[in-house]
């Protein structure tokens, strides 16, 4: 191959890695907390969860957040969406005089940790810590 051909695949090469890089970024960088957070009007900040207000009903607006990072347990429950992601719960439903909101909650939290969505079944369980009595991590996906 002459000098001329290597300094184009090399170029090419270049730009596919750029291309690869750019694309695998923004692949990683969906969070829903962050695009609840930029999309919606919050109301509500706490130390353990926010709420946010929505417009449309709360399954439209669950299924919305669900199309953007696919949850990895959905439930609902009287007209309440709840959305289980990796270190969020996303309940989406009325709130009083609110007839849509968006309230997501830290799944490290007293709310997840006490068990308060183990009605939800599969999915919802309260994780355990890692260091547990037989020191493999507990939770969805590693049950004790």
């Amino acid at each position: 191959m002459s000098k001329g051909g290597l300094y184009l695949l090399a170029g090419a090469l270049a730009i596919g890695g750029l291309v690869c890089l750019l694309l695998g970024m923004s692949l990683a960088a969906k969070d829903i907390r962050t695009h609840v957070a930029e999309n919606y009007p919050a109301y509500s900040h706490g130390a353990e969860a926010s709420s946010y207000e929505c417009t449309g009903s709360p399954s439209e607006v669950a299924d919305r957040l669900a199309d953007y990072q696919r949850p990895e347990a959905r439930a609902t429950d009287r007209d309440v969406e709840y959305l289980r992601f990796d270190d969020d719960i996303v309940i989406v439903g009325p709130d009083n005089d609110r007839p849509c909101t968006i309230r997501v909650e830290d799944v490290r939290g007293s709310n997840y940790s006490g068990g308060a969505f183990i009605f939800l079944g599969p999915g919802f369980y309260p994780g355990a810590p890692a260091g547990g009595s037989g020191g493999s991590p507990g939770g969805p996906g590693g049950g004790k």
